[in-house]
């Protein structure tokens, strides 16, 4: 993680570096990213840059943890145990689409999250990005665990794959969402994200009782 030093850079030069790497990780994903393009938005010099952060793996993984904030991703007045019949699915729903909505003028703080995404499972299983991607997967399957409980969810297949098949849905819908963002209006994203959740939810239905 950077450098304890981090927090101690101007607030307004933070926000500048982290949204220029945002928006470079955005486009171009990691492998790919700039750190001369990052710094020249950013209007910082490298050796500026390095009293701050190691590297360009450093920075990326502080980002990630920027746009999880911005985007209120883990919100922590949520507690799974709460959910009921009657609120579990709105509330998943809306976990879902609230971050699409306050990305919605800030299209590359989801798109950071989602070159994150894409990432070679080992690059996230060790190293920087691992507590927080072992953080969002916890999160999930907090929620997912209480929707078996109360017989939403079905309980018959591991855990690990119910998490997949939700991923895989929420990836495929994000990446198309994000290929025509520039067309879409709050209105829609809020509707598309809600269909998503509905195909969630049937693909993770308890089994048919003669099935």
């Amino acid at each position: 993680m950077p450098s304890p030093r981090f927090d101690r850079l101007a607030p307004a030069k933070r926000e500048r570096l982290l949204d220029a790497a945002a928006h470079e990780f955005a486009a171009h994903g990691y492998a790919s990213a700039s750190i001369n393009r990052i710094l020249e938005q950013a209007g910082m010099s490298k050796g500026a840059a390095y009293y701050y952060v190691a590297d360009k793996a450093d920075l990326f993984a502080v980002t990630v943890h920027y746009c999880v904030a911005r985007l209120d991703l883990l919100p922590e007045s949520l507690d799974p145990a709460d959910l009921t019949v009657e609120t579990f699915w709105p509330t998943f729903a809306r976990l879902r689409r609230e971050p699409l909505l306050r990305a919605y003028d800030a299209p590359w703080l989801f798109g950071a999250l989602k070159a994150a995404g894409r990432l070679d499972p080992a690059q996230v299983s060790e190293g920087p990005l691992a507590a927080l991607s072992g953080e969002l997967q916890a999160g999930v399957m907090a929620v997912v665990r209480q929707g078996q409980r109360l017989g939403l969810v079905r309980a018959d297949v591991p855990e690990d794959l119910i998490f997949q098949w939700l991923r895989a849905l929420d990836s495929a819908s994000d990446d198309w969402l994000l290929a025509r963002w520039a067309q879409m209006t709050p209105e829609t994203l809020a509707r598309l994200s809600d269909m998503t959740v509905q195909t969630m939810r049937q693909a993770v239905a308890p089994a048919w009782p003669d099935a």
